[in-house]
């Protein structure tokens, strides 16, 4: 009780230094003022019991790294004490912004005494301006992306350090997280290049951790917004089209241009057609590829009540009883290993039973994927158990597409696919890697339920 009073006595007397900072001024200190004594966390908070212990612990550090401004641990421990005074107050934005932009220039203070070389504290600077900007972003969008463009150089900062440090796998989540956030500050048509790389970042996390169910449903759920807008700009357009043609045919009617055939109007709407078909099934594509995530983030994580929510929401969308399903390239078992290898495209599933050619879905008979198929799935199958990696491969003597190679536990030479893209492609190896990773985990039993459940 003497200490707590003795500090409480400190933040309510200070110097006129303490003034400044307990005002109502949202900006920051600078790092300089580390050095000058009576620099203290605002006492007002302190009137909050439920972040007492961290004004105290906050305050504590900050004369520790008053005294030794030019010890990186105490300068370190400063910033990370404020980030979490600051996490604690989520009803109170303005202070929190104070604080945030406070440990921001302690983590720049920092890392310059360790030469920008350090990347637990470029990892938590970044953290503390991704924060900022969702506080500004409302009335200062610039401000937000200004604080967001650099949250991103800092976490690629932070990994150039070091690329497989512990924060690696939440580093590579959340520079994802800002490169969406980031996309929707800028126009449309600047939106593609922003939601790629996210896309890259969330696979870089859960290659690095294959059970960091939070980043497989990031990549899920942005993966799910951005068909939902293909979807929402195909519908437009379509409309737009059909306002177009309505338009066209009344200005036409009774006096038909010479330079056009009786059955041009609809050979353009059958072409017009055609075009949305393939778009549509590009979008649907995308929707699948988006439930694969998100069933996989409830597989790892099933008591989690959002994972559920969300694949109830979308389970629907997957290519049931597998996670996912779809047109490979494959080398026929009848030339396998001979000098002339017979590449064949199959329909394949991913399940708990492994990677098979399976019988493709009615809808496909007939389509330009379909095309070539055998008659009847090939003797073609890669159990879970069996898969011990999964990546791209370059290599020019395969077919066009997207190589992936299977390595197997039972096979030295593994196995090769060939996937139409490299989107697609990608897919297929997080889907492997991950059903694998839960079968050696003993944690089947969460996909067994993300498969089987009917909502």
């Amino acid at each position: 009780m003497a200490e707590l009073a003795a500090a409480l006595a400190a933040l309510a007397g200070g110097s006129s230094g303490n003034g400044a900072l307990a005002g109502s001024s949202p900006r920051p200190v600078s790092p300089s003022t580390l050095a000058q004594p009576g620099w203290f966390v605002p006492p007002h908070l302190l009137r909050h019991p439920h972040c007492r212990a961290a004004s105290l612990t906050a305050h504590e550090c900050s004369r520790e790294a008053a005294a030794q401004p030019t010890d990186f641990d105490r300068v370190y421990r400063y910033g990370l004490s404020l980030q979490e005074l600051a996490s604690k107050l989520i009803q109170q934005p303005a202070d929190q912004l104070m604080l945030l932009n406070q440990a921001a220039e302690v983590y720049m203070e920092a890392s310059r005494l360790q030469g920008g070389r350090h990347a637990a504290a470029l990892y938590n600077w970044a953290v503390a301006l991704t924060d900022i900007a969702r506080l500004v972003r409302a009335q200062q969008p610039d401000e937000a992306y200004e604080c967001l463009t650099a949250a991103a150089s800092k976490y690629a900062q932070s990994l150039a350090v070091h690329s497989d440090n512990p924060q690696a796998s939440s580093a590579n989540n959340n520079w994802g997280l800002v490169l969406q956030d980031l996309s929707g500050l800028r126009a449309a048509s600047e939106r593609h290049g922003y939601h790629h790389h996210s896309l890259q970042k969330f696979r870089r996390a859960i290659r690095l951790r294959p059970d960091f169910d939070r980043a497989c449903y990031n990549l899920g759920t942005v993966l799910y917004s951005h068909a939902c807008s293909l979807q929402e700009a195909l519908l437009a357009g379509q409309e737009e089209q059909e306002a177009a043609a309505a338009a066209a045919s009344s200005s036409l009617s009774g006096r038909r241009s010479s330079s056009l055939g009786p059955g041009s109007s609809a050979t353009a709407a059958a072409a017009g057609s055609s075009g949305r078909g393939a778009a549509e099934r590009a979008i649907q594509a995308i929707f699948a590829h988006a439930a694969q995530y998100i069933a996989l983030a409830y597989a790892m994580e099933p008591g989690k009540g959002v994972y559920g929510d969300s694949l109830a929401a979308v389970q629907r969308l997957l290519p049931l009883p597998h996670l996912r399903a779809g047109c490979l390239l494959a080398v026929h078992p009848d030339t396998e290993c001979s000098p002339s290898e017979q590449w064949v495209p199959c329909w394949f599933g991913l399940g708990l039973e492994g990677l098979q050619a399976v019988r493709p879905p009615a809808a496909y008979a007939g389509s330009a994927a379909h095309s070539g198929m055998p008659a009847a799935p090939l003797p073609i199958r890669y159990e879970l158990a069996d898969v011990a990696d999964a990546r791209l491969a370059a290599d020019p003597s395969l077919p066009a597409g997207a190589a992936i190679w299977l390595g197997l536990r039972s096979s030295p030479r593994g196995a090769y696919l060939v996937a139409a893209d490299q989107d697609d492609a990608e897919g297929w190896i997080d889907a492997l890697l991950l059903l694998s990773h839960l079968l050696r985990a003993g944690r089947i039993s969460g996909a067994q339920a993300a498969l089987a459940l009917r909502r």
